[in-house]
């Protein structure tokens, strides 16, 4: 049976967990962190529900204690003090999930618990496929015989040992990361810690605090100091994606920490020195950002003291075909199985289609075909709809009476109406399709004036 241990001082909650689970599981109950501090060292466990705050010991000081002595249990955080910034320090110290108090329906809880089991079973269950896609790993390499690429990669052999920071330009897809990746591994500080984050994805109230960290105390729900990413990638190299997206005001907090190497955290009262080389990445115009007055030019031209600009995969030519066989290499490693290969056809499709999703949108399609075909040749009729109809951009989006720049919004805006039309609306469908987010189709669709719902 799975063994499941309580950790709680409510004992009214706890007799209310012992009677909902102790027939269904091996059931181990405490009130005191330090009584289960000692049993879970010599004890296993599967599941650990901890609170969060207990006399002796916190519930996520306890569950990183249990996560040294037993690597795979699955913990489950509870708290009568709900708050984000909890939240994200539970997940970020290894909590599965992160439950607020008092719990109404007991039953709806449970149902979660069994979910944190499954996805237990789940892994414990699939050994080689865990292996191989541990074996894969992230991608480092950059993929491609062509020019632009070519030219890339020797950009970042003669930027990966500056200590200055790199702004990586490029459409959305193209591969930011991988290029910030390939910097990270080339470079001097290899074996120092390599960070991505989307800034695009942090909520305005909270950039700051996962950026910077905070002091315990520092506001409501702060009841440990936490480090930010700057302090958690010293030495190593932080990449912050979709630069252009940081509010005004994190923006000279960036500034300075780029001037200075100095950081404050949220309610701290002194600096501390930092040793980091930041990697920003932008798919927006940041000269047009300056313009309208949403990006600082100071921190503009600190970041982009290099510059790496990423060809879009419309402009690498048989990269395509190479780039898809390599997404089909990784399929067959994640799902066990073996290799597909590309009809001629399909590399003729895939080399005329222009790809306004980029490398991203790629590896979907490639996921879509793969997952379709049911023999070892993937044909056209295992191509999306939309690869097999796509044709070479407008003529209004290439004649030569219009700047570059200019031609890229026309184009983008027709392919995001026709996206959206296809789609009937469908910002989930649409961005699958495309091979984005929903976050970053959400902002090209605001951006071009065009109306989401």
């Amino acid at each position: 049976m799975t063994r499941i241990a309580i950790v709680d001082d409510d004992l009214v909650l706890l007799e209310a967990w012992r009677s909902t689970l102790r027939e269904r599981y091996e059931l181990f109950t405490f009130k005191n962190p330090l009584d289960a501090e000692r049993f879970f060292a010599s004890e296993r466990v599967d599941v650990a529900l901890l609170d969060l705050q207990m006399p002796g010991k916190d519930g996520i000081e306890l569950m990183r204690g249990l996560k040294r002595l037993q690597p795979t249990v699955e913990v489950v955080i509870m708290t009568g003090h709900g708050s984000i910034a909890t939240a994200i320090e539970a997940t970020r110290a290894g909590a599965s999930d992160f439950v607020v108090k008092p719990v109404d329906d007991l039953e709806a809880l449970v149902l979660r618990v069994e979910r944190v089991i499954e996805r237990q079973r789940l892994a414990a269950d699939s050994p080689a496929l865990r292996d191989a896609v541990t074996a894969l790993g992230a991608e480092t390499t950059l993929i491609g015989d062509s020019e632009p690429i070519r030219r890339l990669r020797a950009m970042i052999e003669r930027f990966a040992d500056s200590p200055a920071p790199v702004l990586v330009c490029g459409e959305s897809g193209t591969g930011k990361e991988l290029v910030a990746r390939g910097l990270h591994t080339r470079s001097q500080r290899a074996s120092r810690p390599f960070i991505a984050v989307n800034c695009a994805a942090i909520a305005e109230t909270l950039i700051d605090n996962e950026l910077f960290g905070h002091e315990r105390g520092a506001f409501t729900g702060a009841y440990t100091a936490h480090k930010g990413l700057f302090e958690a990638a010293h030495g190593g190299v932080l990449f912050l994606d979709e630069i252009g997206d940081v509010p005004m005001a994190t923006q000279v907090r960036l500034l300075r920490a780029l001037q200075d190497g100095d950081i404050r955290p949220v309610g701290a009262t002194t600096s501390r020195t930092i040793d980091v080389r930041v990697v920003a990445a932008t798919n927006l115009d940041l000269e047009r950002a300056m313009e309208d007055g949403r990006f600082r030019r100071d921190l503009y031209f600190r970041l982009a003291a290099l510059v790496l600009p990423i060809p879009p995969l419309r402009d690498r030519g048989n990269d395509t075909r190479l780039l898809a066989k390599r997404f089909l290499q990784r399929i067959a490693a994640r799902t066990q199985t073996p290799e597909k290969l590309l009809s001629v056809t399909v590399e003729t499709r895939l080399r005329a289609y222009p790809w306004p999703g980029n490398v991203r949108e790629l590896g979907n399609v490639m996921e879509y075909a793969a997952t379709v075909c049911d023999g070892d040749v993937i044909g056209e009729e295992h191509l999306p709809a939309h690869v097999l109809g796509g044709t070479a951009p407008p003529a209004d989006a290439t004649a030569n009476d219009v700047d570059l720049r200019t031609a890229r919004e026309q184009f983008e805006r027709r392919y995001l109406m026709a996206l959206m039309e296809r789609t009937s609306g469908n910002v989930s469908e649409a961005s699958r399709r495309a091979g984005t987010d929903r976050s970053n189709l959400r902002r090209l669709l605001r951006r071009h004036g065009l109306d989401d719902r």
